[in-house]
């Protein structure tokens, strides 16, 4: 497991990577939205941007409300106050568990590495203990 809690400063530090991931995501995003407006332009000409173009407006659209949802609604902070924590949420998604952490801001901090049942006691009981609700 790779979330401890600091008890000094209060803290929950989470050591998953999921800043770099989600730094990639972004940059692929931004490269994807620069694209789909570059190409058509200076590519494409008046024949193909028929049917392409409509493909790359598609392709713009869809990088830019998932940038938008991972600027508003996603964090990839690696230590946070307990302060800052609402809850620790558990979905089913596709017959599998996973959790994250609601802020009280809106946003949502995953928990990608938790990957056996042993992992999800230790961290349940752990937010137990520091006062946190489980929803």
């Amino acid at each position: 497991m790779k979330i401890k809690f600091n008890e000094i400063e209060k803290t929950i530090e989470i050591k998953d990577g999921l800043k770099k991931q989600y730094l990639l995501m972004n940059v692929s995003l931004i490269f994807t939205l620069i694209n789909s407006v570059l190409f058509p332009l200076f590519v494409l000409d008046e024949k193909q941007m028929e049917w392409m173009g409509f493909i790359w407006i598609i392709l713009g659209n869809f990088s830019i409300v998932l940038f938008t949802y991972q600027i508003l609604k996603k964090t990839a902070s690696e230590k946070l106050n307990i302060s800052e924590i609402s809850s620790l949420t558990e979905k089913q998604v596709f017959g599998r568990k996973r959790f994250s952490l609601k802020l009280k801001n809106g946003k949502f901090r995953d928990l990608m590495e938790m990957k056996n049942e042993s992992d999800i006691i230790k961290t349940k009981e752990m937010f137990e203990n520091i006062g946190i609700q489980i929803s």
